[in-house]
């Protein structure tokens, strides 16, 4: 059981090196694959080895399925936190006042646009594949995030927040 435990505690280390080559790869290869997903795609396969690793140390369906439950609630973590460096405007803002020193807010309200950070959105959707576009109109094609946007809205229920 210990080593099930050490390499959990080193998966998130693999999955950031993973990611990082499997970045990389992408780049070099000039493929049409949003940051996001790359890192969904590694999450999802290094599941593969991790889970080998367990079962082969244990030969435990229980230490299976702790092993998965942990290595992905981690993975999701790191999701999140790869996910705000790409996407969060405060994120933006704050790098952007460090870099010029100062901003004054119409230099902001130029780039932050309502229409644009929605079409920001729609694009991001779109390519993430999770909608397309068809005559002006937009419809749900993939699941993926749908379901997490369910989860979310059913725990801000519980919370009480809606």
């Amino acid at each position: 059981m210990t080593e099930t435990l050490i390499i959990l505690v080193l998966s998130p280390l693999v999955l950031m090196i993973f990611h990082i080559v499997f970045l990389r790869l992408i780049h070099l290869c000039k493929l049409d694959i949003s940051n996001q997903l790359s890192l969904v795609l590694s999450m999802l396969f290094l599941n593969i080895p991790l889970l080998a690793g367990v079962y082969f140390l244990n030969h435990s369906l229980f230490s299976l399925v702790y092993a998965f439950i942990i290595y992905n609630c981690l993975a999701y973590s790191y999701f999140h936190f790869f996910n705000m460096s790409e996407t969060a405007r405060r994120i933006k803002i704050l790098l952007e006042i460090r870099h010029k020193k100062y901003i004054v807010i119409e230099e902001l309200t130029k780039h932050y646009k309502p229409d644009f950070m929605v079409k920001t959105r729609l694009k991001r959707l779109l390519d993430l594949k999770q909608i397309k576009q068809q005559d002006g109109k937009y419809f749900l094609i993939g699941k993926t995030l749908l379901f997490g946007a369910i989860l979310v809205r059913i725990w801000r229920k519980v919370l009480s927040f809606e």
